[in-house]
């Protein structure tokens, strides 16, 4: 296998995704939200709203299609970056029809990267347009363009750190919505492929962030979020404290998660509603 940029506008096989009340809730537990204060993403007897990130199950399909569609064979891939951008706030139920294509191809040097780009729409129009990014390790110097380069954090201190926590069972209720990868829930498989242990799923960490961002910017109503993107800089580590930094500015909002010192989600940035 050799990536090329050939490949780009190459569709992927559509989809339908599916959910319920139970299935919003059970990833709203997923990502860290926990009564009294967040009944709004938990109590569908309640004023209940939607995590627009959870628009980001339906599109975990393309990330994983990626490899048989390229024929990437045992090139190791990991989940390099992610964006989302919501049309409208998403149901408390519904069905979306989803559909994908690959949108571009880059050399990062040592490595390839992949972008796909996924589009859920239901009976009133489309919902949902998200970008991931997937590194192919080893498969790079194929001699197409770098791709553009992520803007950098903020230097001046945070206007707001919000300080959560990543539950020893976080990865174990997360996987329930959908990545049932054995990397975040089986040590001996984490070990097989290079890391000391069990960590979090990428887009959990996403989830974290929009909760973050929703709770303060967005005064604890999930509508308010439009989109969110960011990179996967550092694996997140379970039972310990997760920190999202968060900068405002006129134009959008800044954030960056980390685990003290170490850097998980890198070159947030996020559009907020009024």
């Amino acid at each position: 296998m050799a990536l090329a940029t050939d490949v780009v506008g190459t569709a992927l096989a559509p989809t339908t995704y599916t959910w319920t009340e139970t299935d919003a809730i059970l990833y709203a537990l997923g990502v860290g939200a926990r009564p009294p204060d967040e009944l709004r993403l938990l109590n569908e007897h309640g004023e209940f709203a939607v995590l627009p990130t959870l628009a980001l199950l339906a599109n975990w399909w393309a990330v994983k299609d990626v490899r048989t569609l390229l024929g990437l064979g045992t090139f190791p891939i990991v989940h390099g970056a992610q964006s989302l951008a919501v049309t409208r706030p998403v149901r408390a139920r519904g069905e979306l029809a989803v559909t994908g294509e690959i949108t571009a191809v880059w050399d990062k040097g040592r490595h390839g990267c992949v972008e796909v780009t996924t589009r859920g729409a239901d009976h009133d129009g489309e919902v949902f347009v998200a970008a991931g990014q997937i590194m192919v390790l080893g498969a790079g110097g194929f001699g197409g363009a770098r791709g553009p380069d992520a803007p950098q954090d903020p230097s001046r201190p945070p206007d707001v750190t919000v300080d959560d926590e990543v539950r020893p069972e976080q990865a174990a209720l997360y996987r329930l919505s959908g990545d049932r990868n054995p990397l975040h829930i089986d040590p001996a498989a984490a070990r097989k492929f290079g890391f000391d242990d069990v960590f979090l799923h990428g887009l959990c960490t996403i989830g974290f962030a929009a909760r973050a961002l929703v709770n303060t910017i967005g005064r604890g109503d999930p509508d308010t979020l439009q989109s969110i993107s960011c990179r996967f800089a550092k694996p997140v580590k379970l039972g310990a404290p997760l920190c999202t930094d968060i900068w405002r500015s006129d134009q959008e909002v800044r954030f960056r998660t980390r685990q003290g010192s170490v850097v998980a989600l890198s070159s947030g940035t996020a559009q907020m509603r009024a």
